[in-house]
C-alpha cells in the first residue's frame, strides 16, 4: 500500500491557503514547483496524494449555490434561500470553497431529507421506507427470542461506464465478497461473470474476487455469492467485567486513528473518572450518538484525519462515525477494530461501516454508532440501547479491518484507500475513480433460518 502516513505532514502554507480558498489550479501549480525542489521523500508522496486529494473535492462538490437552492425547492415545500444558509450553518448541507465560491457536495439533498427533523412533512414526494418497520419488528425479537439467523443471496458488482470502455486492453477489477467474521458463516461463491484469476482467502480482512479481462465493449463484473448471517443477543452486565483486559487492538493506524491532542483529551472529557471498560465504552457510544449528527461525505480519500474530522466538526457519516468510536476506545484502553461491507435486508441493499469492540468475558461486541444516533434522532431509545453491543442480521461482512492492501494489490492510487465496499478498477497505466465505473447491487433472496 502507497505510503498514507504521509497524510500526517501538514502542507507548505501557500498551497494551505490556496486548497482553502479553493483555487485548485494554483495549488497544483505550486505542487509541481515544490515536487521540482530537492524535499523530503515523504513531503512528495503528502503533495502527490493532495493532488489526487483535490480532484476528488472537485469531483463530489459540483453544486453552485443558485444550483443547489433550484433543486431543494423542487422536492421541499416553500424552501428559501434562507433556509439553505441555515441548513449551510448548521452542518446539515455539505460544503466547501472552490474559485473561492461556496460549491455543495452532490449528495447534500439527499442528507438533508434523511437527517433533518423538521423537513419530513414539507417533502413534494416522501419516501415509503420499509426498511425501519423491518428493523424494528427484527430488533424486538431478537431481544425476546435470544438470537436470529438469515439466509442471505445476493448478486454485486461494478459496470465501466461508455467512454472507459477501452477495448481490447486489459482491465483488472476486484469486488468486495463475505469473509469469515463472529456472525457470518456458510460462505458460497455461487457465480461469477468471468474466471476468477483470485479469491482472498476466507480470513482475509478485506476479502474480494479478483479478475483480468480483455475489454470488450459490455463490461460488467459481477459475483454471485450466499452466506448466513447469526446475531445472538448480548446485554453485557458491567458487574460482570473483569479486572483483567486485553491490550491488543489499542494502538495509533497513521493517520487515521492517531491519538492527537484534540482525540485524546475529548475521550478523557467523555469518560471522566470511570474505569470500568464498559462504561468507558457506552460513555464513548453515548456521546457520539447524542452530539455527532449523520452527515453524507466526500469520497474518505478527500479527508485527510478521518477520526480528528469527527470531533471537530460533529458530524460524519457511518465510518466517519465509526473511526471516531475505534480512535476514542483505544485511547482508553479499549480493544476496538472495523467492520464495515453491506447493510441488506429484503427492501434495500446499501454500503455500511460499523465497529467491534473487545470487553471480557463477553470478547468482541457490537457497536453501531451511526444506526444507534438515527434511533436517538428518532426517540428510540431501546434501538439506540440495542446498538451498543449488538447487530442486526442484515449485514455482509467484506472487511474487518481499516486501510488494508487487496490481494493482488493495486498499482494505482484506490479510489478508497481505506475500504472496498463497491470494487476497485484499473487498467495497466492508470487506476479508475468512482465516477468511472457504476456500483450493482441485488437481493435474490433473504429469509430466515
Amino acid at each position: 500500500m502507497y505510503n498514507l502516513k504521509s497524510l500526517e505532514v501538514n502542507l507548505p502554507e501557500d498551497i494551505k491557503a490556496l486548497i482553502t480558498y479553493g483555487d485548485f489550479s494554483k495549488a497544483n501549480k505550486l505542487i509541481d514547483i515544490y515536487l521540482s525542489r530537492n524535499i523530503a521523500e515523504i513531503l512528495r508522496e503528502r503533495l502527490a496524494f493532495e493532488r489526487y486529494r483535490l480532484k476528488i473535492l472537485e469531483r463530489n462538490y459540483t453544486h453552485t449555490f443558485e444550483q443547489a437552492f433550484t433543486e431543494a425547492k423542487e422536492k421541499i415545500r416553500n424552501f428559501s434561500r434562507e433556509e439553505l444558509e441555515e441548513l449551510k450553518d448548521e452542518r446539515y448541507a455539505d460544503w466547501i470553497y472552490i474559485d473561492g465560491k461556496v460549491m455543495f457536495n452532490d449528495r447534500f439533498l439527499e442528507n438533508i431529507c434523511k437527517v433533518h427533523p423538521a423537513l419530513s412533512d414539507r417533502l413534494i414526494e416522501k419516501d415509503n421506507d420499509k426498511t425501519t418497520d423491518i428493523l424494528k419488528q427484527t430488533i424486538d425479537e431478537i431481544i425476546k427470542n435470544g438470537k436470529k439467523r438469515y439466509h442471505i443471496h445476493l448478486k454485486t458488482g461494478i459496470r465501466l461506464k461508455n467512454n472507459l470502455h477501452r477495448a481490447g486492453e486489459i482491465v483488472k477489477v476486484h469486488l468486495p465478497i463475505p469473509k469469515q467474521a463472529e456472525q457470518i458463516s456458510n460462505i458460497k461463491i455461487l457465480n461469477t461473470s468471468h474466471k476468477p484469476n483470485y479469491i482472498s482467502p476466507e480470513e482475509y480482512p478485506q476479502r474480494t474476487v479478483y479478475f483480468e479481462e480483455e475489454v470488450k465493449g459490455e463490461d460488467l463484473f459481477t459475483v454471485e455469492y450466499s452466506y448466513e448471517n447469526q446475531i445472538i443477543y448480548q446485554k453485557p452486565d458491567p458487574a460482570k467485567v473483569t479486572a483483567q483486559q486485553p491490550d491488543f487492538f489499542t494502538g495509533e493506524w497513521a493517520p487515521h486513528i492517531v491519538f492527537s491532542p484534540l482525540l485524546v483529551s475529548l475521550a478523557e472529557e467523555i469518560v471522566g473518572d470511570e474505569k470500568n471498560p464498559l462504561k468507558k465504552a457506552k460513555n464513548i457510544y453515548d456521546y457520539i450518538t447524542k452530539n455527532v449528527q449523520y452527515s453524507f461525505m466526500r469520497d474518505y480519500a478527500g479527508l485527510v484525519s478521518i477520526a480528528e474530522y469527527a470531533a471537530l466538526n460533529l458530524k460524519g457519516d457511518c465510518g466517519v462515525q465509526a473511526l471516531l468510536f475505534i480512535t476514542l476506545c483505544r485511547i482508553v484502553g479499549i480493544p476496538a477494530r472495523w467492520q464495515s461491507g453491506l447493510f441488506t435486508n429484503p427492501e434495500s441493499i446499501g454500503c455500511h461501516d460499523w465497529t467491534q469492540f473487545y470487553i471480557e468475558p463477553y470478547g468482541w461486541l457490537f457497536a453501531d454508532p451511526s444506526f444507534g444516533g438515527s434511533a436517538f434522532r428518532k426517540g428510540e431509545e431501546d434501538k439506540r440501547e440495542f446498538y451498543f453491543g449488538n447487530l442486526d442480521p442484515f449485514r455482509m461482512v467484506a472487511n474487518s479491518a481499516f486501510q488494508y492492501d487487496l490481494l493482488p494489490a493495486k498499482s494505482y492510487f484506490r479510489c478508497d484507500p481505506y475500504d472496498n465496499q463497491v470494487g476497485e478498477v484499473e487498467y495497466q497505466d492508470q487506476g479508475l475513480s468512482f465516477a468511472d465505473f457504476t456500483s450493482v447491487k441485488e437481493v435474490i433472496e433473504i429469509y430466515e433460518i
